[in-house]
């Protein structure tokens, strides 16, 4: 009986031992894990997520593990609510509308950086703040196909009668290239000049898609002739689907660019990891891989000689700046008001 029962303490101890290893085990394994939050389209086999993954564990014992977003303002809000207990040690894509938004739900760390990174010069001016590092970028204007023939030097010229239903637009409640268009108009015209177009243009347009690939799609299904985008779309149909059919507009008024940026919370778990993750994204390596994933234009200067990109024209740019909520929110209600007063 005696044997019997020391037989059962030392499973009993042995099954304890065991537990607490893999207690142990799995706590270890999370001290060495990034979690970060990321678009549907950059986490996808074929973006620059599992690319950057791979590159960033080669030269690190950290393992990144992407957590798909789907609205970025959904995905603050879910992190400003488990604070502590959030996962996110880093957050992408945000961009100039986000940021002080941001900057009001949520705290964020300071991140150190690398002071000899030359950022290129369109966006300087927001490269320096304490708590966002900026990854991407690009100008913002109307893409069209080869077949194009008409000429549009403004964009008070796609209120001609010829463009009627033809442009593809997004709604910029819902998608950041839909604000950046909004802002573009704000910035370039006068406030009575600004509200008489987007009259116009909220019955010229073909729609206001919720978000950027939905109206693309209208775009290369051949549904409309012009879609704002991003002047760096026409390298991804010359890559991706070997075709140079399509191109960019210029006009007289300096075209927008988005930035995006990366942030990490406060609540960070595992901070000094994240730190080392997002400055990776600053590296030739990840720069590249961002370029040739993404599609977006890189932060470094001199990163993009000798690719693709570096054949995009340099055009002239509204100045990059971090915009204030009460701006973005008086904009965004004047359009929606001329959308209800139109009926649309």
């Amino acid at each position: 009986m005696k044997h019997f029962v020391g037989f059962i303490v030392f499973v009993f101890v042995a099954l304890l031992g065991i537990y607490f290893y893999s207690e142990n085990s799995a706590n270890k394994s999370e001290d060495k894990k990034i979690y970060v939050y990321a678009s549907s389209s950059f986490v996808a086999k074929w973006g620059a997520g599992p690319a950057l993954k791979e590159a960033f564990e080669k030269q690190n014992i950290f393992k990144v593990e992407f957590i798909e977003i789907s609205d970025l303002a959904m995905a603050l809000q879910k992190i400003s609510f488990e604070n502590e207990s959030s996962l996110a040690d880093v957050v992408l894509g945000i961009d100039q509308f986000d940021a002080i938004r941001a900057a009001s739900k949520i705290q964020w760390r300071d991140i150190p950086r690398n002071q000899n990174i030359k950022f290129a010069s369109s966006i300087a001016a927001v490269a320096n703040d304490k708590n966002f590092i900026p990854y991407d970028w690009a100008p913002m204007s109307f893409i069209a196909r080869k077949d194009f023939t008409y000429e549009v030097s403004s964009i008070s010229d796609l209120l001609h009668s010829q463009f009627s239903r033809r442009i593809a637009l997004q709604d910029p409640r819902t998608s950041s290239p839909g604000l950046q268009f909004l802002s573009w108009v704000f910035l370039s015209k006068s406030p009575d000049e600004a509200l008489q177009y987007l009259k116009g243009m909220a019955k010229q347009a073909h729609s206001f898609s919720p978000s950027w690939s939905a109206s693309y799609g209208l775009f290369t299904n051949k549904q409309v002739d012009l879609v704002f985008s991003y002047v760096t779309s026409p390298i991804y149909h010359q890559v991706e689907e070997s075709d140079a059919g399509y191109f960019s507009i210029e006009t007289t008024e300096p075209l927008p660019l988005q930035v995006e940026f990366a942030g990490i919370p406060a609540t960070c778990k595992n901070c000094e990891a994240a730190e080392m993750f997002v400055n990776f994204l600053l590296s030739a390596e990840a720069q590249k891989i961002i370029m040739s994933k993404n599609y977006m234009l890189p932060v470094i200067e001199h990163a993009k000689e000798g690719t693709l990109f570096d054949a995009i024209k340099i055009y002239r740019t509204l100045p990059a700046k971090f915009y204030e909520p009460a701006e973005i929110e008086k904009w965004v209600a004047t359009w929606s008001e001329i959308r209800k007063n139109e009926g649309l």
